[in-house]
């Protein structure tokens, strides 16, 4: 989640019963050229359960960017084929891959080859309705079957829908049906009863975006653990390690907001606005 999962937020997470986090989304090409704003974003400083989300359209410059990158504290690469972002689709990265089977076909290879630790994608439905309706998502998820991958993680909804419009939950039965890995469902995952359901399709997994966000108790809650929401408290745990070491700004601002939202009891777990496009 850009702007919002630093190490601190995840150090957070974890302690609150997730079993795996991962950096915000990062630019592979930018790792490959040294940029030094994008390589702060690994951010990895401690042993935590916490994987690095790459963006990236070319196999060469992913297998770059994977022998680039220090995997000290990071367990898992996943690659991020669900990004919405108009920036990111115009430059013909995330969903607009999708329907790409061959260059989809090497990126995968060269993630599973090249990885040094546990590999994965998330993905999207396709980029529209009539993408969709061809179903390239299936043959997405026979690719990685065919790379094994160690997970799939679908979004069930195509790129063009908003935050707010609901999830394709026959896709996600269909894309079930047909994998030999994991699936992890993500859409509207909120509470235990919204995790459950997703387990009861047959996913071996859930991802949590939007409803973490101020709300780290979330995990015990699907694991069905009791917990005492403790907002002050919560934030004090954060900027302990987002001050140790040296988080941006940004996100000490944005969690400080968060927190402070949150103890008031005046935000949805999908307000305000700029989380929504995640």
């Amino acid at each position: 989640m850009e702007g919002v999962s630093d190490l601190g937020f995840r150090n957070l997470c974890i302690n609150q019963g997730a079993d795996m986090t991962f950096t915000e989304m990062i630019r592979a090409d930018a790792i490959v050229r040294g940029n030094k704003a994008t390589l702060s974003l690994i951010d990895t400083h401690i042993p935590l359960k916490q994987g690095i989300q790459l963006l990236v359209s070319k196999p060469a410059i992913l297998q770059k960017a994977l022998e680039k990158i220090d995997f000290t504290n990071i367990t898992g690469v996943d690659l991020n084929f669900g990004c919405p972002s108009p920036d990111v689709i115009g430059k013909g990265k995330g969903p607009a891959l999708l329907k790409r089977i061959t260059r989809m076909r090497d990126l995968l290879t060269i993630l599973k080859t090249h990885s040094p630790v546990p590999c994965g994608i998330k993905i999207r439905l396709g980029m529209n309705y009539r993408e969709k309706e061809n179903k390239i998502y299936l043959k997405v998820v026979e690719l990685a079957n065919e790379a094994k991958l160690d997970w799939i993680t679908v979004h069930p909804k195509t790129a063009d829908k908003t935050s707010q419009d609901p999830i394709d939950v026959d896709a996600l039965k269909e894309i079930i049906a047909v994998a030999k890995i994991p699936v992890i469902g993500n859409g509207f995952v909120c509470d235990k009863k919204s995790a459950q359901e997703m387990f009861d399709m047959g996913c071996s997994g859930v991802m949590v975006a939007r409803a973490a966000i101020g709300n780290p108790w979330i995990f015990n809650e699907i694991k069905g653990i009791s917990v005492t929401k403790d907002f002050a408290k919560a934030f004090e745990e954060y900027k302990k390690i987002a001050s140790l070491y040296g988080t941006k700004q940004k996100y000490f601002n944005y969690h400080n907001e968060i927190f402070e939202l949150r103890k008031k009891g005046d935000m949805a777990y999908h307000s305000p606005s700029r989380i929504d496009v995640y």
